[in-house]
C-alpha cells in the first residue's frame, strides 16, 4: 500500500508530464470512442432504414407478414442468448456505466462492446421503441475501459478513462460534446472533478469530431421558430408543470413494469419475444412510435397533426417505450423521453395557441423546450438536458425558456419523492444481482471528492470527520496548491480530496464517503 501512494503522490506532483499525458490519454479516448460509436450509430440508422422499407413491403403479402413475425421471434430469441451471454448487454447501459464508476459492477469490456453492438443493431431491426444513446454512453465507456488494459494504465486511472469514454459516447452520437461532458459530470459522476473536466472535454471533442467527419457537421434537428412573447411566459410554468407529471408517471410506469417482471419471475424469453411481437404489429397500423423516435420527432418540423393524432402517437410512444426498456431489450431511453417531451409540447401548443391567438409557429419553440423539460423530469439532470436541446436544435437564444420550464418539471417528480430514473434502474440492477463484483480484489483505486459549499465537513479537521478506517486521504488540492494533509487538516469550500481505498471495499467505502461529504450526514 505504501509504495501504491508513493506512486499517486509522484503522479500529482510531476505537473508538466502529468497533463501532457492526460492531453494524450483523452485524445486516444476521444478516437477509440468516436470511432466505435459512430460505427454503432451507422448500424442503428441503417437498422431503423431497414425496419420501415421492410414494413412497407411485407405488409402487402400474407406469406411476408407471416415470415416477418417468424424473423421478429428468431431476432427475440437471439436477443435472449445475448443477454445470458453477457447479463450487462440488457438495458440501456447508463445505470451499468455508474454502477462501474461507483465500484458495484466490473464488466468484460470485450464481449460487451460485442453484445451490446449487436444487441442494440439486432433491437432497432425489431422496431423496438429505444434510443441508441444509452448505448453509446456504454460503448464509449467499455471501449475506453479497454483502452485502460491495452495502455496498462494504473488501476486507479481506470475510472477516469471509463467517465471519459461515456462522456464520448454521448457526443459522438448526438454531434454534442458539451452536453456529453455535462452528462458524465451531472448524471454519471456527480462531482466537478477538474481532471475528469479536462480529459473529459477533450475526448468529447474529439470524439465530436471523428463523428462528424462521417455524419457531416449539422444538428440533429433544424427547428427554427421565433420567440415566445414575454408577456406569455407564464405559459411556460404551466408546460413546466405538466412535464413534470408525464417524467413522474413515465418513471412510475418504466420501473413499475420492471417490478412487475420480477415479481412473477417471467423468464427473460416470455419479456423480450412478445415484445418484438408487438412492435411488428405496431409497425403495420402506427409505425411512427416505433425506434428511437427521430423520425417521429422530425415529422413535427414538416406538419404538426391535430390533437387526436398527437395524443394517439404520444400515448402510444410512452407506453411502447416502457414495454420495450422494460422487456431488457439493449437498447436506451435517452430520445424516446425526448420524443415523448416533444409530442407533449405539441400537445400543449396544439391547445395554447389557438386560444391565445399566438403564432402558429411559436409551437416548434414549445416543442424544443418540452424536450429539454421532459429530460428534466426523468433523468434529473437540468443543465444537461438545456444544453443538449440547444445543442441538437442549435436553438442558443431559448436557453432562458428552457431554464425556466426545466426547472420546474425538474421540481414536480422531486417533491413527489420519485427518484431518477436512472438510479432507480440501477437500483433495480444491483438488487437483482445481490452482489458486487469488486469484493475479493484489494487493487487500490484512487477517489476523487471535492468539498461542496455548506458541506458538514466544511471547516472541520480529518480527524473529526467519521471517515471509513480502511480509506487514506492522500493528497488535498486548494488553490492549484498540493497539500499532504495530516488528521489535523481542516477541509474547506473547494478543496479535492484524493482518496486512496481498496477496491474491494470501494462500493461501501464510497457511499459512506459520498454521505458524509455531499449529504452532511457526519
Amino acid at each position: 500500500m505504501e509504495r501504491d501512494i508513493t506512486k499517486v503522490l509522484e503522479v500529482l506532483t510531476k505537473d508538466s508530464k502529468y497533463h501532457l499525458n492526460i492531453i494524450i490519454e483523452g485524445l486516444l479516448i476521444g478516437i477509440v470512442s468516436g470511432l466505435i460509436v459512430s460505427f454503432y450509430r451507422f448500424l442503428i440508422n441503417s437498422g431503423e432504414s431497414i425496419v420501415f422499407n421492410v414494413i412497407s413491403i411485407v405488409k402487402t403479402n400474407v406469406f411476408y407478414t407471416v415470415l416477418w413475425f417468424v424473423i421478429l421471434i428468431l431476432m427475440g430469441l437471439f436477443i435472449c442468448y445475448l443477454i445470458k451471454f453477457e447479463g450487462d448487454t440488457a438495458g440501456s447501459g447508463v445505470p451499468q456505466v455508474t454502477g462501474e464508476v461507483k465500484g458495484y459492477i466490473d464488466a468484460n469490456w470485450l464481449k460487451l462492446l460485442f453484445t451490446k453492438t449487436i444487441g442494440g443493431f439486432v433491437s432497432s431491426l425489431g422496431g423496438l421503441s429505444l434510443g441508441r444513446e444509452g448505448p453509446s454512453v456504454q460503448l464509449g465507456a467499455m471501449a475506453s475501459k479497454g483502452l485502460s488494459k491495452v495502455l496498462k494504465a494504473p488501476n486507479t486511472d481506470e475510472t477516469l478513462f471509463i467517465l471519459a469514454g461515456s462522456g464520448a459516447g454521448l457526443a459522438a452520437t448526438f454531434n454534442a460534446p458539451i452536453a456529453g461532458l455535462l452528462f458524465t459530470l451531472e448524471e454519471i459522476d456527480h462531482t466537478f472533478n477538474k481532471k475528469v473536466v479536462f480529459v473529459g472535454l477533450i475526448a468529447a471533442v474529439t470524439a465530436d469530431f471523428i463523428a462528424k467527419i462521417f455524419f457531416g457537421q449539422s444538428t440533429v434537428f433544424k427547428i427554427a421558430s421565433p420567440n415566445i412573447p414575454l408577456d406569455y411566459y407564464w405559459l411556460l410554468i404551466i408546460l413546466g408543470i405538466l412535464l413534470g407529471f408525464a417524467g413522474y408517471l413515465f418513471n412510475r410506469g418504466l420501473i413499475g413494469a420492471s417490478n412487475l417482471w420480477e415479481k412473477y419471475n417471467v423468464p427473460i424469453e416470455l419479456r423480450i419475444v412478445p415484445t418484438f411481437i408487438i412492435c411488428g404489429i405496431c409497425g403495420f397500423f402506427i409505425p411512427q412510435i416505433l425506434e428511437g423516435g427521430y423520425s417521429m420527432v422530425n415529422s413535427l418540423n414538416y406538419l404538426i397533426p391535430g390533437i387526436t393524432i398527437i395524443l394517439l402517437l404520444l400515448i402510444g410512444k410512452f407506453l411502447l417505450t416502457i414495454l420495450s426498456s422494460s422487456s431488457g431489450s439493449p437498447g436506451g431511453i435517452f430520445f424516446p423521453i425526448l420524443a415523448i417531451g416533444a409530442y407533449v409540447g405539441a400537445l400543449f401548443s396544439a391547445i395554447a395557441i389557438p386560444l391565445f391567438g399566438l403564432n402558429p409557429t411559436i409551437a416548434y419553440k414549445f416543442i424544443i423546450i418540452s424536450m429539454a423539460g421532459m429530460f428534466a423530469s426523468t433523468i434529473r439532470s437540468p443543465i444537461t438536458g438545456i444544453i443538449l436541446v440547444t445543442e441538437i436544435t442549435g436553438s442558443a437564444h431559448t436557453l432562458v425558456a428552457l431554464a425556466i420550464v426545466s426547472i420546474i418539471a425538474y421540481m414536480i417528480p422531486t417533491i413527489l419523492n420519485n427518484d431518477p430514473i436512472y438510479t432507480s434502474l440501477l437500483n433495480n440492477i444491483l438488487e437483482k444481482r445481490n452482489q458486487h463484483k469488486y469484493e475479493d480484489s484489494t487493487k487500490p483505486i484512487l477517489a476523487n471528492y471535492t468539498v461542496p459549499l455548506s458541506s458538514s465537513c466544511e471547516n472541520r479537521k480529518l480527524n473529526d470527520i467519521p471517515l471509513p478506517d480502511t480509506i487514506l486521504v492522500i493528497s488535498i488540492i486548494r488553490d492549484d496548491n498540493y497539500i499532504i494533509p495530516d488528521e489535523d487538516t481542516v477541509l474547506k469550500y473547494g478543496d479535492e480530496l484524493y482518496i486512496l481505498m481498496e477496491s474491494g471495499r470501494f462500493s461501501k467505502d464510497n457511499r459512506k464517503i459520498e454521505k458524509i461529504i455531499y449529504d452532511g450526514k457526519v
